[in-house]
């Protein structure tokens, strides 16, 4: 145990890479907002999201 806890924080890499490809699929597909998987994007299939760039770009036209 205390082996295995070692090598993952030795690696912060392997530490953030604990998600499947399948995984990252199945949370894109939820509709989360935000996927972390070793580095953070965005869900651009996101509703919430789309809504989100909508009202910026609204925003920054009346500016």
């Amino acid at each position: 145990m205390k082996k295995m806890l070692y090598s993952l924080f030795a690696s912060p890499d392997r530490l953030l890479q604990v998600m499947s490809h399948s995984e990252i699929q199945d949370s894109i597909e939820d509709g989360d907002r935000i996927v972390v998987d070793g580095n953070t994007s965005v869900n651009v299939h996101c509703q919430q999201v789309q809504d989100d760039f909508k009202r910026h770009v609204a925003a920054l036209k009346r500016v």
